[in-house]
């Protein structure tokens, strides 16, 4: 293997390895601490999912084998430290991201982590947004010195384990046995971001008590020859957004940029 790709193999290592703190992280504090918000912090873990998938393939497909051990995780006893320490974490995700992007010279993995920094912006704000927001208690904790309350503890933790274990076992099974030799999203995520893209739009439809419509294209053909008015339709709503909705602005600048991604892959 040349030194190039040796070296970018490490750097994406280290992002794999981010991600899945991220992962169980985020999932910790939606499960515990920071439940309140449990729903709009499981979305952001199920990004973080995505991205773990997309450079650990990446890493397959430069010669590299994906590295899965598991990161050691630091208790949070409240829901404001919680959601602070995942404001961190994303801005030192981004950092790290935008460093490899500028060193690594492959221009299909470029873009790949340009992607994946739109997501952990969107993240940002997110995170920003629930602890600004923030008047929730941390939830009751069980007594667990109570005998009943502790066989109870001992017997989920057990199938929390196994579960865990069985989930990296089929994901690194996946990533070496099934993989693609292809760098980026799928056919089939492409169009789990489109299906995404349409939810985002559709909620803020509802907010005007307006009901979508999934009008079928005559042909497929279509579907390629609308792509290229794609961009000027959320141009447009864009600039109508700054003026009657800026809170849609967000939304609209992560599917753009999502978007843009699709036409260099």
């Amino acid at each position: 293997m040349d030194q190039e790709k040796s070296h970018t193999i490490e750097l994406l290592s280290q992002d794999l390895y981010a991600e899945h703190d991220a992962i169980l992280y985020y999932l910790t504090h939606a499960w515990t601490v920071a439940q309140h918000y449990g729903q709009e912090i499981l979305e952001i873990a199920y990004d973080e999912m995505r991205h773990f998938k997309w450079l650990a393939h990446s890493i397959v497909t430069l010669g590299g084998h994906p590295d899965l051990h598991t990161p050691e995780l630091t208790p949070i006893a409240s829901i404001d430290e919680a959601l602070q320490q995942d404001i961190d974490a994303e801005i030192r995700a981004i950092e790290q991201y935008e460093e490899h992007r500028d060193v690594i010279p492959d221009a299909s993995i470029k873009a790949l982590l340009e992607r994946i920094i739109t997501d952990e912006r969107h993240h940002l704000h997110i995170f920003r947004e629930l602890l600004a927001r923030n008047t929730e208690t941390a939830p009751k904790t069980a007594n667990t010195e109570n005998p009943e309350v502790s066989v109870i503890a001992s017997r989920l933790q057990n199938i929390v384990t196994l579960e865990y274990q069985q989930m990296l076992g089929y994901l690194l099974q996946s990533f070496l046995d099934n993989h693609s030799q292809r760098i980026g999203l799928d056919m089939e995520e492409r169009s789990i971001d489109e299906m995404r893209h349409m939810g985002w739009i559709g909620k803020l439809m509802g907010h005007f008590g307006l009901e979508p419509l999934f009008p079928a294209p005559q042909t497929l053909n279509q579907v390629r020859e609308g792509t290229k008015n794609e961009e000027q339709l959320y141009h447009d709503l864009k600039e109508w957004a700054k003026q009657a909705m800026p809170a849609m602005i967000p939304t609209i600048d992560r599917i753009m940029e999502q978007e843009h991604y699709h036409t260099l892959v």
